[in-house]
């Protein structure tokens, strides 16, 4: 139907690695602090349930998915071609929401840029995963 072997391995372990790198991005030893600064919050303040946990990582899955079937649908098939996907989608349809939702909600721009770059760094995880997974085979 779709015209291209759906990667179900690769959009699975790509969003698993995008989520746990925003538990390493948004440690205290890492940028957590200066990320709760430029909000003028602290880690008392931070919802401490397992919900936005959860709701982080189905988010992730669901970009993953689109992610891997643009590329399938695309026949992007080298690692310079998954960057430039992950690079346009971020520039396209990431960033640009992320900032002009600042601009309205007055989300610090210190904030706004470590949250982007998660962002970036995230679609970089599907570009890495997509990338070892040709190699691979």
């Amino acid at each position: 139907m779709i015209g291209f072997e759906f990667p179900f391995i690769e959009t699975f372990i790509s969003a698993l690695l995008a989520f746990l790198l925003g538990l390493l991005w948004y440690h205290p030893k890492t940028l957590g602090t200066k990320w709760l600064e430029a909000r003028g919050k602290d880690e008392e303040q931070m919802d401490a349930t397992t919900f936005p946990f959860v709701v982080t990582f189905m988010l992730w899955i669901l970009a993953a998915v689109f992610y891997s079937f643009l590329a399938g649908f695309h026949g992007v098939d080298n690692p310079r071609d998954f960057i430039a996907l992950s690079s346009l989608l971020w520039v396209a349809f990431s960033m640009p929401p992320t900032l002009m939702g600042s601009f309205y909600t007055g989300y610090p721009f210190q904030a706004v840029a470590i949250d982007s770059a998660y962002q970036l760094a995230g679609y970089y995880m599907f570009a890495m995963t997509h990338t070892a997974a040709l190699l691979l085979n």
